[in-house]
């Protein structure tokens, strides 16, 4: 019977990535998960992206616009100007 291999859990950008309130963190962790989501889109190059279909693409594009969004709010928190 082959090994069953399965992943650990995702590693997160910062040591308390999941319960931090600290509007910096927060902004930090948004930042690396869109980029991870985006890279994923078009930094792979295999055409997944193209080949997932139109209800896949708006859902994926969904959630990176959400990511961004809530990243411009959090910048705007830890902002000199903000």
């Amino acid at each position: 019977m082959a090994k069953r291999i399965m992943a650990g859990p995702a590693k997160p950008a910062s040591a308390d990535a999941t319960t931090t309130r600290d509007p910096s963190g927060l902004l930090e962790n948004k930042l690396e998960q869109l980029n991870s989501l985006l890279w994923c889109f078009y930094g792979a190059g295999d055409g997944w992206f193209q080949e997932a279909g139109e209800a896949h693409r708006e859902n994926l594009l969904w959630i990176a616009s959400d990511l961004a969004r809530e990243a411009v709010a959090l910048y705007q928190e830890v902002s000199p100007a903000g």
